[in-house]
């Protein structure tokens, strides 16, 4: 009897370890964490961006002791920066949230008590990102907010040792210029075609600009190229066409189309390349930018109907029409690159679209605003992505989420957002997904070379399949860290054409556009002007600016006088003080 009591205490103890958790692999107390992102995946991979494959098995690790539970909150495509503010308002916001679509300042939501102040959390829970902060003094001012004179760091960045290639720019129908125009120098017509009919990587063409090279440098080839669109159109009997769109409000904020080659700064707020901050809104350049758009526009190169697209985003202005091929150029991306976008109909059969750099102006206006390189882009930078923690999470779970956000940024972690997962990881937990796709060697492989680098191979399906590829991997958490080799193995996918534009779009190097990261440096006071005097100035910019390029308003006359005299009665210099201070801190 004795032995046979002993016996079943032994059995009720083991019980209850296993099943209260002393013991077992599984015993870690789970984190509940809530997640806002922008942008999930398309429901033909899965339904929930909880179902991710490599978020799966970051669940199963530890970190600070214990695991994680992630649950995101994915808001309906077009409705990103409504739903986001919503949640700001009504409080009803999730743990973590990524700051893209944020009208408010990070040093604002601290004030507010929306955000934890990490500050004193780092060194502890997120040795790995203070790791890379402290290795690279550029990156130091942007990561760190002024704080009553305190530098704080109150949200995360995603950070890359390499930049990625920009996704979007101009682009043209370079098949158009190669069948329809002669060379303009001997007249003679040129030749094209495939040594491959079969394979539109293998283009080729002998085109000719008229600055002497084979791609559009100076406002002078564009509009060479604008005749010969012209010609193309009344052949192929196009009539609702044109040789380029442009955004709805006649401009963009971050340049880099022909609103910056004329001086190379940017409409709006940019740093000059003395340091300075500088207002494009009613300068030299942006004066003789509209007079060039008005003459464009009366010789008809540009959609009489601009204005109305104010639904359409810069890449994709009315993108029926550059996809039944019936505009010569355009803002596109990757994706709209070389024969992609060939239907085998009458107007895209045979298409071949070529990237284009940020043109530089040669025709119009003064010579100071002739033969100015563009410096004011938009394009990616070593920071990407703005991560804050907002105070629906303890003291405690804050604990738990910094070590979970610190594991991505290790080379391991970081390749979950880039790539996936390994054989060796899939192995572990058999994800369904990775299954269903034939995925069974995982995402990619690691090859350590001998001057210790390290080369990554992606399976050859994700490859090929861009969505996919995303699907399978972490990305749209849009945190962590890309190490060397990552943009390498990433580029992979991009078709010949496809890097060919990216390398074009990349061409001239930013230094003027801001990025993101210094309008995170705002105070909270800072933060409330620029949002006003940025309300003002934008919404009298783009009801004004369109009636110069149709000739409604002379830029020429007294028109411009009072459009400069009333622009600046919203105080656009008050920005550009904030900026400048800003711009004095991380020098």
């Amino acid at each position: 009897m004795k032995k046979a009591g002993l016996l079943f205490v032994l059995i009720t103890m083991l019980i209850c370890l296993v099943s209260c958790g002393g013991g077992s692999k599984d015993s870690a107390e789970t984190v509940e964490i809530s997640w806002w992102i922008p942008k999930g995946e398309d429901s033909t991979y899965y339904m929930s961006y909880d179902e991710n494959p490599a978020i799966h098995y970051l669940e199963t690790r530890e970190y600070n002791g214990k695991k994680v539970d992630l649950k995101f909150q994915v808001p309906i495509s077009g409705s990103e920066r409504d739903n986001f503010n919503t949640l700001i308002m009504t409080e009803d916001y999730p743990m973590l949230f990524d700051m893209s679509y944020c009208t408010s300042s990070p040093a604002e939501l601290l004030e507010d008590g929306v955000v934890w102040d990490l500050t004193p959390y780092m060194e502890e829970y997120m040795p790995n990102y203070m790791k890379i902060v402290n290795g690279d003094a550029s990156l130091a001012p942007y990561v760190y907010n002024s704080i009553d004179g305190e530098k704080k760091i109150i949200s995360l960045y995603s950070i890359t040792n390499e930049t990625l290639g920009n996704f979007m720019g101009l682009n043209y129908r370079r098949d158009w210029v190669a069948k329809y125009g002669t060379n303009p120098k001997t007249g003679e017509k040129f030749t094209y075609g495939y040594t491959d009919p079969n394979d539109y990587n293998t283009y080729y063409d002998d085109v000719v600009f008229p600055s002497g090279g084979t791609d559009p440098v100076y406002i002078s080839d564009w509009e060479w190229m604008f005749g010969i669109f012209d010609i193309a159109m009344k052949d192929l009997g196009i009539t609702d066409g044109y040789c380029i769109s442009i955004l709805f409000k006649g401009y963009a904020e971050s340049g880099g189309g022909f609103d910056s080659a004329f001086g190379g700064g940017c409409p709006l707020w940019y740093r000059d390349l003395d340091g300075n901050a500088q207002f494009g809104g009613d300068t030299e350049s942006m004066k003789t930018y509209l007079q060039m758009m008005n003459a464009w526009y009366k010789k008809g190169w540009l959609d009489k109907n601009f204005a109305e697209h104010t639904a359409d985003q810069i890449y994709a202005i009315e993108s029926a029409k550059i996809n039944s091929g019936k505009i010569g150029a355009f803002v596109g991306r990757r994706g709209n690159s070389g024969g992609q976008m060939d239907n085998g109909d009458k107007l895209t059969q045979g298409i071949m679209v070529y990237g284009a750099r940020p043109a530089i102006n040669d025709v119009y206006g003064s010579d100071a605003v002739k033969n100015k390189e563009p410096y004011s882009l938009y394009q990616y930078s070593h920071l990407r992505g703005n991560l804050c923690v907002s105070t629906k999470a303890t003291e405690e779970e804050l604990k738990t989420i910094l070590s979970f956000l610190d594991y991505l940024y290790t080379e391991e972690g970081g390749a979950f957002l880039a790539f996936g997962m390994t054989k060796e990881q899939n192995d572990e937990i058999n994800d369904p997904v990775y299954a269903k796709y034939e995925l069974d060697n995982g995402a990619y492989s690691r090859e350590y070379l001998a001057d210790g680098k390290i080369a990554y191979h992606r399976d050859a399906k994700l490859i090929d399949d861009n969505d996919l590829a995303s699907a399978m991997a972490a990305k749209r958490i849009n945190t962590g860290f890309y190490a060397n080799g990552f943009v390498a193995a990433l580029n992979e996918s991009y078709t010949k054409c496809a890097l060919y534009n990216m390398a074009q779009w990349d061409y001239y190097y930013n230094r003027g556009y801001i990025d993101k990261a210094l309008h995170n440096q705002f105070t909270s006071d800072e933060a409330a002007v620029y949002s006003k005097v940025y309300s003002n100035v934008d919404t009298y910019m783009s009801q004004n600016i369109p009636k110069f390029i149709t000739g409604d308003l002379d830029v020429n006359g007294k028109d411009w006088d009072n459009y400069c005299k009333m622009l600046n009665k919203y105080s656009p210099n008050k920005v550009t003080t904030i900026f400048q201070r800003i711009f004095d801190s991380v020098k």
